[in-house]
């Protein structure tokens, strides 16, 4: 039998739940290391992603009128953070992802400090909103944004 993680338990999810349009995953990711200290004189690295990603559904790209590359900021009563858009074909409308932490943007800001009855916090999951801060930048025109997932 396999537990349930109860980190959508933690205090004032449910709220934010009620409150806000997004679900907002957050994690690492294979391109950049851990938060991206170590990269940010890796030429390469910095090349592939000069702005932290948030993958979204293309049709909430579409609703929000985003195009791949462009910068949002991410927010919600906790605070604020901002990313670059990055389209995901397998995202779950209304739900996103973004690296946890990047020099330029940290998830953290945005999550709350609830935890649930096992005094666990729930660092990878918040509700917010997304709003659009500006056009792709020159520094992203260059980039691919394929699908980089794995569908052998």
């Amino acid at each position: 039998m396999e537990a349930q993680r109860r980190g959508l338990q933690a205090a004032g999810k449910e709220e934010e739940r009620k409150k806000w349009p997004f679900l907002i995953n957050n994690g690492r990711a294979n391109v950049v290391w851990q938060s991206a200290y170590l990269d940010q004189k890796n030429e390469f690295v910095m090349d592939r992603m000069p702005y932290p990603f948030i993958q979204m559904n293309p049709q909430d790209m579409a609703d929000l009128k985003l195009k791949q590359g462009d910068l949002v900021e991410v927010y919600n009563d906790n605070g604020s953070t901002q990313a670059m858009v990055y389209p995901t074909a397998s995202a779950k409308p209304k739900q996103t992802f973004m690296l946890f932490g990047y020099p330029t943007g940290v998830a953290g800001n945005v999550v709350s400090a609830g935890v649930n009855e096992l005094i666990v916090p729930n660092y990878k999951q918040t509700w917010g909103d997304i709003r659009k801060i500006a056009d792709a930048p020159e520094g992203v025109r260059h980039l691919s944004f394929k699908s980089d997932e794995y569908t052998g």
